[in-house]
This record gives structure tokens, C-alpha cells and sequence, in this order.
């Protein structure tokens, strides 16, 4: 079986995300829940502001592990280890419901 080109855990690949690539992927994902909102990268990370909510993504420290990234609204922060719960994270903050569960139904072919 081939190995992969790139492990998981790898500490090299820990700090992959940029700030313009993270600032770009959170205002890709605002355009695509319907918020109106602005992201913008500043000296303490990628700041979101959508209405009357304000939250800064700060990266975690190698000390932090497993956690990737913190949330920190309204002075309180919430970790988030992986893309997808950091954007749960925000989709939560902003109140987006989630998608409709995916129902499959497999039975046998005529």
C-alpha cells in the first residue's frame, strides 16, 4: 500500500494556513451562508464582523496542541483543532443552521 505524501501530525504542516488564505476561506464561507459580514487580517489574527457580532481567529501556540486555531468573542475563547470545527465554530456564532442530514436508503436492485 502506497504511504501518503503527507502525514498527519506532521508539524511542518501546522502552519500551512496563512492569514490571507484563512481571511479568504472565512469570507468565502460568510458569502456562502448568506452573513453579511467583513474579514480582515490584523497583527493578532483574521478579525470577522457581521452585524453585532465580533470574533477574532487567533493560531494556538505549538503548546496548544491539538488545538489548530482560538475563537475569542466577547472575551472568551473557544478552541477549534480542525477547519471544519472552526468553521462550526463561526457558522454557530453567527447563527447559520447547519445542512439538512443526508438520509440514504440502500436496498437491493430490482
Amino acid at each position: 500500500m502506497a504511504e501518503a505524501a503527507y502525514r498527519r501530525g506532521d508539524p511542518r504542516l501546522r502552519r500551512a494556513v496563512t492569514p490571507p488564505a484563512l481571511r479568504d476561506l472565512l469570507a468565502d464561507s460568510l458569502a456562502l451562508w448568506g452573513v453579511a459580514g467583513r474579514v480582515v487580517v490584523q497583527a493578532q489574527g483574521v478579525a470577522i464582523q457581521a452585524g453585532d457580532v465580533a470574533l477574532l481567529v487567533t493560531r494556538a501556540e505549538s503548546g496548544d496542541d491539538p488545538i489548530r486555531w482560538w475563537v475569542t468573542r466577547d472575551g472568551r475563547r473557544r478552541p477549534c483543532p480542525s477547519v471544519l470545527g472552526l468553521l462550526r465554530t463561526l457558522r454557530n456564532a453567527f447563527g447559520v443552521a447547519g445542512a439538512a442530514p443526508v438520509r440514504l436508503r440502500v436496498s437491493a436492485a430490482p
